[in-house]
């Protein structure tokens, strides 16, 4: 990844660090030398959208991904269900409509079957939840002076009952009711997520919305995370986006300009190169699985009138994001729909003219759908672009039939943005989807969906260009190509070993290739030498 010195056969590492490659290693010697005859060394992958607390407290939960019938969904909520107290919450993850026919769990049948337990279901994407008659009643929703807010839908039948389906920022009222989690189950999770990324290649992840919001844990979260740090269990270098929502009204001296942000005028860049404060996350619009996501022309999936919708008030939104970049934040717009992203760039726009750049990029987070003007706009504002190649092989179908034929082409795109000269980053939005990082890469390159069919074909990219995209183009997605991405002296002596190159292998063979070994910092942190 380094168009200097396109190939090596040695690296030499000290402190952490590249000292030198190649030929500058000549008579050198070391404390330990590897022997890695036969493998590809490469820059160590760097995920820029995940959900690693999530992703970790996933794995002990009741896992729907893998089931293949609504039956089975309930005979392995109902297993959890037996095996708890009463009254403790039976937690499930991985969820998809989609895979049974647009269908969801039937609230009736939910409440016959844990009686003495509310029942938490995540939907895979994150923007809703599906949940029985206890667990509504507990978080309000049963009540005579029950109010929808906006942005919060408790979806209802044709006669006007709840289903439990509940919908973007309505989540929020059942996660109270578990909310926090304790120092102690966030570090456990940090543990196991980060055991995973290790095995798969991954030195360094964004963790996409801490202490905050629906997507947030504790309000402790980043103590977490430095508790993680200083016993071990942190096992690649973390970036943390801090919810809009965990930021608050700060005092100062008037000149500062800090009037929403955090304590001590903590902001985006803190932290060392293991943990940093990365940019503040605000959700912007909903999912295009969950057809919530705000479109300028409507969805094409049997409700024709249906747009979208946003989070919450606009304007409210576009004052609080304004605030916290005039205090030094930079932003992390998750914004799908076409609508969103346009209100994201006017607002990016509007920030860089008034208050000057930020070091660390401003950020579309996803970006569903992205028309060519908004590629030009996007580029001048000098704003990345997040999108998750995983989406197509597990989504495409879904998401095609939302959009149209006609919008494919303008979805989750990734070649264009590199001709746009938009940095092009790897991400997965795990556990949304598998995070594994060689199938993303196949992913980038085929685009395929449903055995032979091709998501917007001229958005296909090289092997070489999504291997860039997940070392070089992340770096520079977080602010830090100078830290990390590529082998060069003076970077981060952060590697992945794998067992083939991936530039010499059949493209539909990506994905088959082993991690043999994963390096932070000079530290072998997973070793199959």
């Amino acid at each position: 990844m380094d168009a200097d010195r396109p190939a090596a056969r040695s690296v030499g590492v000290s402190a952490g660090r590249i000292v030198a490659v190649g030929e500058e290693l000549d008579g050198a010697t070391a404390d330990r030398e590897v022997d890695a005859a036969g493998l590809t060394v490469l820059p160590g992958f760097n995920d820029v959208h995940c959900h690693t607390t999530w992703f970790g407290l996933s794995l002990t939960e009741v896992d729907l991904s893998v089931q293949s019938s609504m039956d089975d969904v309930y005979a392995a909520l109902q297993r959890r269900a037996g095996e708890s107290a009463d009254g403790a919450w039976v937690v499930a993850s991985g969820f998809n409509h989609q895979k049974f026919g647009g269908r969801y769990p039937d609230i009736d049948m939910l409440d016959a079957i844990a009686p003495r337990n509310p029942i938490y279901i995540r939907h895979n994407s994150g923007h809703a939840c599906i949940v029985n008659s206890t667990a509504l009643g507990l978080a309000g929703f049963l009540a005579a002076d029950y109010r929808e807010e906006a942005g919060a839908v408790a979806v209802r039948d044709e006669r006007g009952r709840f289903t439990g389906l509940l919908e973007e920022r309505a989540q929020q009222a059942v996660q109270r009711l578990f909310l926090p989690y304790s120092q102690g189950s966030i570090v456990g999770a940090i543990d196991r997520a980060t055991q995973v990324y290790a095995t798969e290649g991954i030195t360094s992840f964004t963790e996409a919305g801490i202490a905050g919001g629906w997507i947030g844990h504790s309000p402790l979260e980043l103590g977490a995370y430095q508790t993680a740090l200083e016993t071990g269990v942190l096992r690649a270098r973390a970036q943390l986006m801090v919810s809009l929502d965990a930021l608050h009204e700060m005092s100062g001296h008037r000149d500062d300009n800090m009037t929403l942000g955090l304590d001590l005028g903590v902001r985006t860049g803190f932290g060392n190169d293991f943990l940093k404060i990365g940019p503040t996350k605000v959700f912007l619009d909903g999912s295009l699985l969950g057809l919530t996501a705000a479109m300028s022309e409507a969805y094409c999936a049997g409700v024709s009138d249906n747009h979208g919708y946003f989070q919450g008030d606009v304007e409210e939104m576009r004052q609080r994001i304004l605030a916290v970049y005039r205090a030094g934040w930079s932003i992390a717009a998750h914004a799908i729909g076409d609508e969103a992203i346009d209100f994201a760039l006017e607002v990016f726009e509007f920030a860089r003219e008034a208050y000057g750049p930020r070091s660390v990029p401003n950020r579309i987070e996803h970006g569903g759908v992205i028309t060519d003007a908004q590629l030009a706009r996007l580029a001048a504002v000098g704003a990345v672009v997040v999108p998750q190649p995983g989406f197509v092989p597990a989504f495409g179908a879904e998401m095609a039939r939302a959009l149209g034929e006609e919008r494919v082409h303008q979805s989750y795109r990734a070649a264009s943005l590199i001709a746009a000269g938009i940095p092009l980053p790897g991400s997965s939005d795990r556990p949304v989807t598998s995070g594994t990082v060689l199938p993303n890469i196949q992913a980038f390159v085929e685009r395929r969906y449903g055995g032979d069919q091709v998501y917007g074909p001229g958005e296909r990219i090289s092997v070489e260009a999504a291997l860039r995209a997940y070392t070089l183009g992340s770096a520079e997605a977080t602010g830090e190509a100078g830290l990390r991405g590529s082998i060069r002296p003076g970077k981060l002596g952060d590697f992945v070993f794998l067992d083939r190159n991936p530039l010499l292998s059949p493209v539909e063979e990506i994905s088959d290739i082993a991690v043999m070994a994963t390096v932070v910092g000079g530290t072998f942190i997973h070793d199959r030498l």
